[in-house]
């Protein structure tokens, strides 16, 4: 299988990060966090720009812009080297959970193929969706980190059910929700949706080496319209369990949804993915790829990857 961009995307040019997003990162060395001062990711969503925050406990990743804020001063570095990982020896703490707890480059071409302009006619097709403040749009996010695209797209108007591993809906998700909460209204258990800008969200674990009738109600699983899975196919192990739940979803839903996820092309083949076997993989199961978007990123001490958006469906 030839491997250049125009397999996938015929028709896109490589489209450079758009300006109307503005993201950056700061941290507190005074924090009172016994466990190193946390890192706040944020991003200002065009066209007010208003400021959404989200602590975290790993700086970004081929992420920010060389004009935007990140943490590369001296006074930064030093602070960072007294910081801990209080999360090391949990139970289920694996390389995809400490992942999670970092902004990835997938989360920002996410939320821009929602919130900026962008030449594509399926990208405007969501963003329409999006728009219809009478009826929202329904979207269930796997795999969510410190819930960066899923506290976005509640705030651009969706309802989005945000989901991943314990520790990160404990420790990540929760916080960032009731950070970004609408005032008086930060009263937030799992399973509550918090009012987050013009939309709702809600955090979950959700399990996918488990049935998802296990996990939510068959109420909760026909009312999604998009699943959205933002940086979490790079192990070759996440692969095959990624896939099935989607598949569950798409039996078990009455709505038809549609799949949005992002694939950052990586190193060391064998350990991560690869976006050739990704893709023969959800042909083979009788779904249809297309490529809405890529563009070139360029990774601290890593060089530069190609980074892609795809929608799949049944």
């Amino acid at each position: 299988m030839a491997t250049n961009n125009q397999l996938y995307a015929p028709d896109l040019a490589c489209i450079p990060t758009n300006p109307a997003l503005i993201c950056g990162e700061e941290w507190n060395c005074e924090s009172d966090d016994d466990d190193g001062p946390p890192i706040t990711f944020y991003i200002k969503l065009p066209p007010q720009h208003n400021r959404l925050n989200f602590s975290c406990r790993d700086k970004s990743s081929g992420v920010l812009l060389p004009t935007e804020p990140s943490l590369q001063t001296k006074e930064e570095n030093e602070c960072e080297d007294n910081r801990n990982d209080p999360f090391f020896f949990s139970p289920g703490f694996y390389l995809e959970a400490k992942t999670g707890f970092q902004p990835w480059p997938g989360a920002r071409l996410m939320v821009e193929a929602f919130a900026c302009d962008m030449k594509n006619d399926r990208i405007k097709h969501w963003q329409t969706k999006l728009k219809n403040k009478g009826l929202n749009l329904n979207i269930l996010e796997l795999g969510a980190g410190i819930a960066i695209v899923g506290t976005c797209l509640a705030a651009l108007g969706a309802r989005v059910t945000i989901t991943d591993l314990p520790v990160l809906v404990d420790h990540g998700i929760i916080p960032n929700l009731r950070r970004n909460a609408k005032a008086n209204d930060t009263d937030l258990n799992e399973k509550d949706y918090i009012q987050i800008g013009e939309g709702y969200a809600r955090a979950t674990v959700l399990d996918w080496l488990k049935p998802i009738s296990e996990q939510l109600s068959n109420e909760a699983i026909s009312s999604f319209d998009v699943i959205i899975g933002c940086d979490c196919l790079f192990l070759e192990k996440l692969v095959d369990p990624f896939l099935g739940m989607i598949e569950d979803l798409f039996d078990q839903s009455k709505k038809r949804p549609t799949l949005l996820f992002t694939y950052q092309r990586r190193n060391m083949k064998g350990v991560f993915s690869t976006l050739e076997d990704l893709l023969k993989r959800m042909e083979s199961r009788g779904w249809s790829v297309d490529c809405l978007a890529w563009r070139s990123i360029s990774v601290e001490g890593d060089g530069r990857h190609d980074l892609y958006l795809f929608e799949a469906r049944r």
